[in-house]
């Protein structure tokens, strides 16, 4: 991916270098363009040697060839991150009076704005016109975050996090259709039964796959709360995530919000077991026996009360792996199933299948969580869709 990074004058502008380090690592090819005002905040210098490419100021530099066209033509997509309500004014209104609104006006691919300014700037009736007016041009935002911003008010301005800029980045160059005007429920990570205030049963799980369902989501423009459990990973900042521990933690996390969705996602590993009983110290037995009993089924409990919701199970299974899926297809009701195995656990990449009631299957090879995030939102789609005609 050929990235063209337009930096404009603001605080967060620092944080674009980070942007442009990790696209270079993942192996995307950098050019920067800075505004008049952005080199105030960060040098061409530094870009320079961070993109280990030329940066472009000067909308009349004597060098070959007319830059405007020439890095339009180059690129894959231009991100223009922070942008300003300057740079969104100009390109809402068709100004070009230097390099960066310049090759706005000239490039014909997509068009990332990532937003950074203060609550009151950005809550300005002219500023929301120009958005609503770009969106409608076909012009992509990534929605600023709430939080401390640089005067020292909270309010929405604040810079979104590099992570959730990078997987916008992909999104919009993978060209990823908007999802509808649903909203969506994901659960992820593990849950924890104790033993004693020291000790406790739990699953092994990472929460990678339900973050990156998570962003999915948010980056596709659709409503997104999270019920997570224990986790390896970072989740995502901008979107509503409540902590619980135990299965009757999730539970009731689960009974407060499912009115609200459309579609649950319910990716957690919910322990399957928990201790008949709970000792109130720390056991300090030289042997310790723990009797175990079956934990109330989450799942089963939601979808007694499905109403027409799209509802998607996983399934890990290290054995019968289709047959097991397949019958928690069928008893709980499901609308899809994701059927993996433990050795997706912890890891970035996943091969998975995708089980329909309807008795099709979508089979993938091997590829990172981010795409099959994707593809399990695809057939939430149309699951919604059909059942929409019906």
């Amino acid at each position: 991916m050929k990235v063209l990074l337009g930096i404009c004058g603001s605080i967060a502008a620092y944080k674009s270098l980070e942007i442009a380090r990790l696209l270079q690592k993942k192996g995307s090819e950098v050019r920067m363009i800075l505004t008049k005002s952005a080199q105030s905040f960060v040098t061409p210098l530094t870009c320079q040697t961070l993109s280990n490419n030329e940066v472009y100021l000067d909308q009349f530099a004597l060098t070959k060839g007319m830059k405007h066209l020439t890095l339009a033509e180059w690129a894959d997509i231009l991100v223009v991150a922070p942008a300003t309500a300057n740079i969104i004014g100009k390109a809402a209104s068709g100004i070009g009076d230097d390099l960066l609104s310049t090759t706005l006006l000239s490039f014909p691919k997509s068009i990332l704005f990532v937003p950074a300014m203060d609550v009151g700037m950005w809550e300005n009736s002219i500023v929301q016109e120009n958005v609503t007016a770009l969106k409608e041009h076909g012009y992509h935002f990534l929605q600023p975050s709430v939080g401390a911003l640089a005067s020292g008010r909270v309010g929405r301005g604040r810079f979104p996090s590099v992570s959730i800029i990078l997987s916008k980045i992909n999104s919009v160059f993978e060209k990823r259709s908007v999802l509808p005007d649903k909203n969506f429920l994901v659960t992820g990570g593990r849950t924890e039964e104790d033993i004693d205030p020291a000790r406790v049963v739990t699953n092994r799980s990472s929460g990678m796959m339900a973050a990156e369902l998570v962003r999915a989501i948010f980056c596709r423009g659709g409503n997104v709360k999270g019920i997570f459990g224990e986790v390896t990973c970072p989740l995502p900042e901008e979107a509503e995530i409540r902590r619980v521990r135990t299965s009757g933690e999730m539970l009731a996390a689960l009974r407060d919000n499912f009115a609200w969705c459309d579609c649950l996602l319910m990716a957690a590993a919910v322990g399957d077991y928990r201790p008949k009983k709970t000792a109130g110290s720390k056991i300090h037995n030289k042997a310790l026996t723990v009797n175990l009993e079956k934990n109330v089924d989450l799942l089963a409990q939601v979808t007694k009360r499905k109403a027409g919701k799209t509802v998607v199970g996983f399934s890990l299974e290290d054995k019968n792996q289709l047959s097991r899926a397949r019958d928690k297809l069928k008893s709980k009701k499901l609308d899809l199933v994701v059927l993996n195995s433990p050795a997706a656990i912890g890891q970035t990449q996943i091969k998975a299948s995708i089980l329909r009631p309807q008795g099709g299957s979508t089979k993938s090879e091997m590829q990172t969580k981010w795409h099959l995030a994707n593809c399990i939102l695809d057939e939430c789609m149309r699951q919604m869709s059909d059942r929409k005609r019906k």
